[in-house]
């Protein structure tokens, strides 16, 4: 791993030096997304950044780049890529700037969610803390507090809506429906089908109060369970979403 590591680190700064060397004019092509601020007369590629990663390359100024996930990546970007992931369509620029100062941050933590609930939640693949959230939930009309409140795709009937809105902090609220299990589960398993019908094989000290099947694990020491009920739906956040918003 260390091996992989340092391989990495050297082939980056190989391609970071090749860049200052053909950089005659504070720039160099699109294809290397390297960019010089030769006094001043290049811009930065993004106006702020919350997401901002330094380069390994021992140089000064240091190398930055800006790993948000915007609608629309700034002018003076290069090379913009879609994000990954399954949320929503979303832009990430990938070019390199030196400078000694990378800029603000865009936006602080929000202090409420888009909506009042959900069961559908997807966090942001973004290394970003405090995390991004969206919620899927399809619902006959989106909370007062969504901006962007979009028709759902696909086989759903017309008139139910998807909140498009991402929230950005470490509490994406509570879950609407109870399941059986509590309030999240690590280990799920599920049909394909359309609903999906889930359990929970999670191993716990009690289960919770809404579980009607709870069965001991064999041979647990101390004892440890498993709650055999079924649940027809989505099943809901994982336990590691829930103890990173508290």
């Amino acid at each position: 791993m260390k091996s992989s590591m340092a391989a990495t680190s050297i082939l980056l700064g190989a391609i970071l030096l090749a860049g200052v060397a053909a950089a005659q004019h504070g720039e160099v092509d699109a294809d290397n997304s390297i960019r010089l601020p030769s006094e001043g007369k290049t811009a930065k590629p993004w106006d702020c950044c919350d997401n901002i990663e330094m380069s390994p390359l021992r140089i000064f100024p240091p190398y930055y780049r800006c790993n948000d996930e915007v609608k629309q990546c700034g002018a003076a970007c290069r090379h913009c890529e879609e994000a990954p992931g399954d949320f929503p369509r979303a832009w990430i620029c990938r070019d390199w700037y030196q400078t000694t100062d990378p800029g603000t941050k865009c936006t602080r933590p929000d202090k409420k969610t888009p909506w009042k609930c959900c069961d559908d939640l997807v966090k942001s693949p973004a290394k970003i803390s405090p995390p991004l959230w969206h919620c899927n939930d399809v619902v006959k009309q989106c909370d007062a507090s969504c901006k962007e409140c979009v028709e759902a795709p696909g086989h759903f009937p017309r008139g139910a809506f998807v909140c498009n809105d991402v929230y950005w902090g470490v509490n994406p609220g509570p879950v609407c429906k109870a399941r059986p299990w509590g309030k999240c589960c690590d280990v799920t398993i599920c049909t394909k089908s359309l609903p999906p019908v889930c359990i929970c094989a999670d191993e716990v000290n009690k289960c919770a109060a809404t579980c009607n099947h709870c069965e001991r694990v064999k041979s647990s020491a101390p004892p440890r369970y498993v709650c055999r009920d079924q649940y027809i739906g989505n099943p809901g956040r994982k336990c590691t979403f829930a103890m990173a918003a508290n």
